[in-house]
């Protein structure tokens, strides 16, 4: 995906600011003071009729009275007068315009309308627009502060490696200032108001670009375009810059009346997870990560690709504190090497701990090399990708030393370090400067530590696993997808938006997917017939487009032996169907072979309205019905990442062979995974649904079968 040229809408030569006033004040005077303040060295260019000059430059009555080309335009003016003010920027030649005023879409009826003058003034023109009800954009290392926020008052600016977009303003500009306050440079800050043009996507795909951006970072309340948000995300893992959101508006998986399992495990919430998790995404759950996470990833070169967590605390209960922390965050407190205990042994008393985590006692004040030797030995141990330090109240001197080399020893290493030094700000003053001046993650709290290194070990182990699919995946997306002949045949006979478990069924067969022998009964004799082909004990189910639910209405026998039972099972079925849906369209009843043991699971599809299909995995009965345990993609996978599926989900034990069982034909499982993301794609809107319920994993060697489906098509 090609990412748009935004360099002069961040760093513009020049800057109309369409509404200026000469009261700092307000919102159309804040800009003008701002770019003077931080000292932007293009041309300013104040429009307003009713000032001859502004701040000792020369104010013009319209754009058009400017004498000179204009790259960005700023508009703070009513609402109602945006529409004519785009339309002189476009008269003008401007290239971009970013619009603070605000009563558009946000405001009701009338707004939306104006809104849309909006929309179509850049559609036809080809003007970029940032907004509208946006607070700007900064681009910090050409000090180009086009916004009127109050976190600009503080100068100079810290740049960095930073990108940030934000979907509000206030929150996020107000986020910006509290990462800088605490040392997080940054390259670009842009608010991105109701995106009736440029969106979050477009921002952060020209921050990936930018060679100054190391990582970026985004409040994000919502998605415009889910494929395009997805090539993004490619984009920065294959860039290795990491992407790191704050996603708000969760919402209840279920909240609407489902026809299928999948429909009611896949809410949006789930699939926003499950894509964060596939694309190597950090999800920040608050605030407070900004921060940590910005350092951590500033200071690691290259990115760890295992769970080996080391500790070294003065104090054991330091230790303790962290391996819990890492067990909830599913980090491993590795095993150390015997060289590494024993050089740890060597530097600490005989009554601390040399075994992960670490116990060096508050007597590590008393040597100057101990602390230092005990470090370096942890991070050479091939078991551990990264370290916490667990600092308690060592004050003056050895405690100025500690910082200092954790500094030095953080600069000489790739393995990434956080720093959980537990005590006061005011005590610590002069130690936490030494960390704050070069940029260590420096924490408060050994859990907080911890939890933020895992969201960037879990980043670094996609990373590297995203490096191996890319290759095999790589375009997947585009290419166009193939739907047998028979599929489209069986869609066109469809007459009804729920599909009956034979036409689903034949549906995943012709997609190379193994389904149950089975043959459709209208009469007794029929099913007697069909029994004696299949060979007994026979499974018996109800056969209508009404019915896609058989065992609420009864209509459902499994293991009939003989035909005494089958004579029995067949009248019950009809007159149970009957009973349910008396309105029922019945085509008979289905004779199936008894599927041979192995473990039940489910596989589904529901299509997410952003981002597509999502693929759904989880064991049968109860931990798909109440504990909910399953794991989910997004369209489309590849092997690997099908495997990867099958292993997220807690029950993972069951298809292993867990205390003595058989190992199940995980291979065919995970082929049968990608075959139907594959048809998902195929089918497109055509499919809404599927539900393979169950999927009979067999022994090892065995494959898998199909033993009952639901597919729910687009309604015509």
């Amino acid at each position: 995906m090609h990412a748009e040229d935004l360099s002069k809408f961040f760093a513009p030569d020049s800057i109309a600011i369409i509404g200026a006033s000469t009261n700092i004040q307000t919102i159309n005077g804040k800009p003008l003071h701002y770019l003077t303040k931080h000292g932007y060295a293009g041309k300013i260019y104040p429009v307003n009729p009713k000032y001859r000059e502004i701040d000792g430059r020369r104010c013009y009555p319209s754009i058009q009275d400017i004498p000179d080309e204009i790259d960005l335009a700023l508009i703070a003016v009513n609402y109602k007068l945006v529409p004519a003010m785009l339309k002189q920027c476009v008269a003008k030649g401007a290239r971009f315009a970013t619009i603070f005023s605000s009563g558009f879409a946000e405001a009701g009826q009338a707004g939306r309308a104006i809104q849309q003058q909006i929309t179509d003034i850049s559609q036809e023109s080809g003007l970029r627009i940032c907004g509208p009800n946006c607070q700007g954009a900064v681009d910090l290392h050409h000090t180009a502060s086009a916004a009127f926020s109050a976190s600009l008052d503080p100068a100079p600016f810290l740049a960095g490696p930073v990108g940030f977009v934000t979907q509000s303003g206030a929150l996020g500009f107000s986020i910006f200032n509290l990462a800088q306050e605490n040392g997080v440079g940054f390259s670009f800050v842009v608010s991105t108001g109701n995106e009736v043009d440029l969106d979050c996507v477009d921002y952060m795909n020209f921050m990936i670009a930018d060679e100054r951006t190391k990582m970026v970072f985004a409040y994000i309340e919502g998605f415009r375009h889910g494929a395009k948000f997805r090539q993004l995300a490619d984009r920065a893992l294959a860039a290795q810059k990491p992407l790191a959101i704050l996603k708000v508006g969760r919402s209840a998986a279920g909240s609407k009346a489902a026809s299928s399992h999948t429909a009611a495990l896949t809410g949006s919430d789930q699939v926003i997870d499950a894509l964060f998790k596939q694309k190597g995404i950090i999800r920040i759950a608050d605030i407070e990560e900004f921060c940590g996470l910005a350092k951590l990833i500033d200071r690691t070169p290259v990115m760890p690709n295992g769970k080996g967590l080391g500790v070294v605390s003065i104090s054991g209960g330091g230790g303790v504190i962290c391996a819990d922390a890492a067990e909830a965050c599913g980090l491993e407190m590795v095993t150390l090497q015997p060289q590494t205990t024993a050089t740890i042994a060597a530097n600490i008393p005989p009554f601390g701990s040399p075994y992960n985590p670490v116990d060096i006692t508050a007597q590590a004040i008393n040597t100057a090399d101990g602390f230092l030797n005990v470090i370096q030995a942890m991070l050479a141990d091939p078991g551990v990708d990264a370290l916490v330090v667990v600092i308690t109240m060592i004050v003056g001197q050895p405690g100025l030393r500690m910082a200092n080399d954790l500094v030095d020893i953080s600069a000489a290493t790739d393995k990434p370090i956080a720093v959980a030094w537990t005590a006061g700000a005011n005590l610590m003053k002069a130690q936490f400067q030494v960390l704050h001046d070069a940029a260590m993650p420096l924490y408060q709290s050994p859990v907080r530590a911890v939890q933020d290194l895992a969201k960037l070990m879990a980043y670094g182990r996609a990373f590297h696993r995203r490096q191996a699919q890319m290759k095999s995946a790589a375009g997947k997306e585009n290419i166009p997808a193939t739907v047998p002949a028979a599929a489209t045949a069986l869609l066109q006979d469809a007459a009804d938006k729920t599909m009956t478990e034979r036409q689903s069924k034949l549906l995943l067969q012709t997609f190379g997917i193994p389904i149950s022998r089975e043959i459709l009964a209208a009469t007794l004799a029929d099913a007697v017939a069909a029994a004696g082909q299949i060979g007994y004990p026979v499974a018996m189910k109800i056969d209508s487009p009404d019915i896609p639910h058989k065992t609420e209405a009864r209509a459902i026998r499994l293991n009939v032996q003989d035909e005494t039972e089958l004579r029995d099972a067949f009248s019950a079925i009809l007159d149970n169907a009957g009973a349910y849906a008396p309105k029922a369209r019945i085509n008979g009843v289905l004779i199936q072979e008894m599927v041979p043991r192995g473990v039940e699971v489910i596989v589904g599809m529901q299509r997410d309205p952003q981002f597509g299909p999502v693929i759904m995995f989880g064991l049968g009965g109860i931990f798909v019905e109440i504990l909910k345990d399953v794991s989910l993609r997004v369209a489309p996978i590849d092997r690997r990442e099908a495997l990867a599926m099958i292993t997220d989900i807690r029950g993972y034990g069951v298809l292993a062979g867990a205390r003595g069982g058989r190992k199940a034909d995980i291979d065919a499982l995970a082929d049968t995974l990608v075959k139907v993301a594959d048809m998902a794609r195929a089918l497109g809107p055509a499919l809404q649904e599927l539900d393979i319920n169950p999927l009979i994993v067999l022994p090892a060697g065995q494959g898998v079968k199909v033993a009952d489906a639901l597919a729910i098509l687009q309604p015509s």
